[in-house]
C-alpha cells in the first residue's frame, strides 16, 4: 500500500480490539518514531500492550475503548528561525543517541526552557477551542501535524487504524508512560492498533474553496494532485481549516483558517498536499521573509 492509498483507506477510528499488534509491525513503527525525532525535533513516544494507554484521562472529543495503544505527540514551542517550509526543525532539538521513541529519555539531560514571554497560547482542557496565537505554538502545532499524520499512514499502511486525540490534563497525569522535558507538553496523542469497527463516510469542502491559484492561470496537475490528497487530510471535526495558494511564481503557501486546532490540521495536509503533489514539484513560500523571486509575484 503506498502512501495515496494509505489516504484513502485512513479513517479515525475510537475503538479498538484487545488484539495485539504485531512485533515486527511495533519495530518498523519504532524506526520511524526515531526518524521523526532525528528530523524533527520533536520527542514523540510510544507505548503499546497497557489496559489503558489513556491512563483514564478524558478526551477532548470523541469516545475511545480498547485504547491499548498510543503514541505521545511531544514538543515544545518553535524558537524564531527554528522551522522550516512545512514545520520541520531546521536543526534537532533533541540528541538522538541519548532519548529513544518509547520515553525512557534520561530527564537529566539540559534543554533549553521556554523564552520569557514565549509562553504557549493554546491549552487542552481549555474550555475554548481557540487556534494558537502565539507563533511559537503555532510552529509546534503545525509539525505535530505534519509528523503525526506521517506516522499515522505509516500505521495504516502497515494494516493499523488509527485516531487522533487530544488528552486533557495530560501534562499532569499520575504515573504516565511518557516523558516530559522541561517547557515541553503533549500536543495531541494518536491511537492505533485492529480496529473494532470501519469508520464512517467521509466528507469533504469543494476543491475551489480550499485553494486559490492566480487569475486566468489553469491548475497545474501537481497542485491539483497536491490538493486532492490534502482534502483527504484529518482535521477536527472535518472542518478542513486550511487554504492553499498557487502564486505566479510557482511557489506555495498554505495558512490556518479559522477552526478548532487549525494549525495541527494545517500541519496534517501539508504533509499530504507533499505527498501527492510529489516533493520534487513543491517551494514553499516563506511567508516570513519571502525571497527575491516570491517578493516579486502576486496572486
Amino acid at each position: 500500500m503506498n502512501l495515496l492509498e494509505a489516504m484513502e483507506q485512513r479513517h479515525a477510528i475510537r475503538a479498538y480490539t484487545d488484539e495485539p499488534v504485531d512485533q515486527a509491525i511495533l519495530d518498523i513503527l519504532r524506526a520511524e518514531i526515531d526518524a521523526c525525532n532525528q528530523e524533527s525535533g520533536l520527542h514523540i513516544q510510544m507505548t503499546t500492550g497497557l489496559d489503558d494507554a489513556f491512563l483514564g484521562l478524558k478526551t477532548h472529543y470523541g469516545r475511545f475503548t480498547g485504547v491499548h495503544n498510543a503514541i505521545a505527540l511531544i514538543g515544545r514551542p518553535v524558537r524564531d528561525g527554528a522551522a522550516d517550509g512545512h514545520g520541520a526543525a531546521g536543526t534537532n532539538e533533541h540528541d538522538a543517541a541519548t532519548e529513544t521513541a518509547t520515553g525512557t529519555a534520561d530527564p537529566s539531560v539540559a534543554v533549553d526552557t521556554i523564552p520569557d514571554g514565549a509562553a504557549a497560547a493554546w491549552h487542552k482542557a481549555a474550555a475554548a477551542d481557540e487556534a494558537a496565537t502565539d507563533p511559537g505554538e503555532i510552529a509546534l502545532q503545525e509539525r505535530v501535524g505534519y509528523y503525526g499524520e506521517r506516522l499515522a499512514l505509516r500505521a495504516v499502511q502497515l494494516g493499523l487504524e488509527t485516531s487522533w486525540a487530544v488528552l486533557d490534563d495530560a501534562d499532569a497525569a499520575e504515573h504516565p508512560w511518557w516523558c516530559l522535558h522541561p517547557g515541553e507538553k503533549i500536543v495531541w496523542v494518536l491511537a492505533f492498533g485492529h480496529g473494532a469497527r470501519p469508520g464512517g463516510r467521509r466528507r469533504s469542502k469543494p476543491i475551489e474553496e480550499l485553494c486559490r491559484i492566480p487569475d486566468g492561470m489553469a491548475m497545474p496537475d501537481w497542485f491539483r494532485a497536491g490538493m486532492e490528497a490534502a482534502m483527504l487530510a484529518p482535521t477536527s471535526l472535518s472542518q478542513q481549516p486550511f487554504l492553499f495558494t498557487l502564486h505566479k511564481d510557482g511557489t506555495v503557501s498554505a495558512e490556518a483558517m479559522e477552526g478548532l486546532f487549525a494549525h495541527v490540521g494545517l500541519g496534517c495536509a501539508k504533509y499530504h498536499f507533499e505527498v501527492g503533489a510529489g516533493r520534487e514539484n513543491v517551494r514553499w513560500r516563506d511567508t516570513a521573509a519571502s525571497g527575491e523571486e516570491a517578493a516579486g509575484a502576486t496572486d
